[in-house]
């Protein structure tokens, strides 16, 4: 297709690449699927309100009921994950980078088609109204890989699109319409899906993502996902802090990442060998730490994020412990749901019991870099890290703390995870995706 408008003289090939029909389908395509990207991110936020409204009148019925649900939830999933849905496991960040690492063809066909986009919600719906601690910007980026990349299959695009351009598109529109970040989105999509610049795909991502953003905002409005704030560091004593709070709450996330990439192998293992039991522990796992959080664990932990930031609510000193260990219990069982808000919503806890030590700081500036430090020392993204908050917050006076502190909590974290998280679940998915090597010599 590009070697063929190459050869056309200037004006034709304007003609070809715009206003024929084949390129008004193209177009169309395009639209179409950034626009499902949109709409499906919306669905998912619908998903995770109508679960808290949920999970509160389930409260109100018995306080036994949720506990079951997040033990017989994850066993449930478990098994329609492997008899139905096989490669709809994991958040679906390392999936859509996975993608872009297989050539196309089969491998990649099944990591981005119509049976995994359709497991991926309904799975991803399950988990949420089980109570179980997931985010939903995992499955968003999945999705939005899957719409375009199998967009490619009406669109006839470029070649150089259909292998990296439309998938890193896809996701980033996932994460730009699921928290109404559109530059965070396509910084994600550069900084971690697709961890290079690339300056031919870059059009086309950008595109994507404003289309999938206004979809969302003609749904939900031009709104900021936890709300305006006007804190700021004024002291030079308070810049001194920052450093402090982004090598210690990076390294917590650090940690973190770290435990889920040690534990991930041997747990899939065990998995392997008896299914029904390694799901029913973890079931049962969470269903404890419910139970002794006394449901503070339940949810994607936007609402307690919302609660502590912009309200200043109290919430228990074990509270960023319970939202923590719901996510990697979550994480673990490579159930579909992300790890975006319980990661924020742990950094906001975690700022929350930091405050009153630092009483000559705003506690809003104090849990804004304690939110982006743990976040970026999990994820290890630090440009997305701050971006997304300052988006998310329209806090622009602390764009260059937040920038600062993101920035060492990612160098503080390499030091215990050298692995970034993402990565190391690309490639541990990957791994499953390739034939077992035969060590016997064959027969002769």
């Amino acid at each position: 297709m590009a070697s063929r408008l190459m050869e056309l003289p200037e004006k034709s090939r304007w003609r070809e690449s715009l206003f024929s029909w084949r390129a008004l389908r193209r177009h169309s395509v395009w639209i179409l699927a950034a626009s499902a990207t949109g709409a499906v991110a919306a669905l998912f936020r619908y998903l995770d309100d109508w679960s808290v409204q949920f999970s509160h009148w389930l409260a109100t019925v018995s306080p036994w009921i949720q506990p079951a649900m997040l033990f017989f939830g994850m066993i449930l999933i478990c098994q329609l994950r492997d008899r139905f849905f096989r490669g709809t496991d994991g958040t679906g960040i390392p999936q859509a980078i996975a993608a872009l690492k297989i050539e196309d063809g089969p491998a990649r066909d099944h990591v981005l088609s119509w049976r995994i986009l359709m497991g991926k919600g309904l799975l991803l719906a399950i988990g949420l109204f089980a109570g179980m601690t997931i985010g939903r910007e995992g499955p968003s980026v999945h999705a939005g890989a899957c719409f375009m990349y199998l967009s490619n299959r009406w669109g006839n695009f470029q070649g150089w699109l259909v292998q990296r351009g439309l998938i890193l598109a896809g996701g980033a529109a996932g994460i730009a319409a699921a928290f109404n970040t559109p530059i965070a989105g396509v910084v994600f999509a550069l900084e971690e899906i697709g961890r290079s610049f690339e300056k031919k795909n870059a059009g086309t991502i950008v595109r994507t993502v404003l289309v999938a953003c206004i979809v969302c905002m003609a749904l939900f409005g031009d709104y900021l996902f936890y709300g305006k704030l006007e804190t700021r560091l004024d002291q030079p004593i308070e810049w001194l802090v920052v450093p402090v709070l982004g090598v210690v709450f990076g390294l917590l996330g650090g940690l973190f990442a770290q435990s889920l990439l040690l534990t991930t192998r041997p747990y899939g293992r065990f998995y392997r060998r008896r299914p029904l039991l390694a799901a029913a522990s973890l079931g049962a796992a969470m269903a404890l730490l419910a139970i002794v959080s006394d449901g503070f664990s339940y949810g994607s932990g936007y609402p307690h994020a919302q609660a502590i930031l912009m309200e200043g609510t109290e919430v228990p000193t074990w509270g960023f412990g319970a939202i923590a260990l719901g996510n990697w219990i979550a994480l673990l069982s490579g159930i579909p749901g992300g790890l975006f808000d319980p990661s924020l919503a742990t950094g906001a806890a975690l700022g929350q019991l930091t405050a009153p030590f630092l009483e000559f700081m705003d506690p809003q500036a104090v849990i804004l870099l304690c939110m982006v430090s743990y976040f970026s020392g999990v994820v290890q993204s630090p440009i997305t890290a701050f971006v997304i908050l300052v988006e998310m917050t329209d806090a622009r006076f602390m764009t260059l703390p937040l920038a600062l502190a993101s920035m060492l909590a990612f160098e503080a974290s390499r030091l215990v995870c050298p692995t970034a998280l993402y990565e190391g679940l690309a490639e541990n998915f990957m791994s499953r995706l390739r034939p077992p090597e035969n060590k016997d010599p064959p027969p002769t």
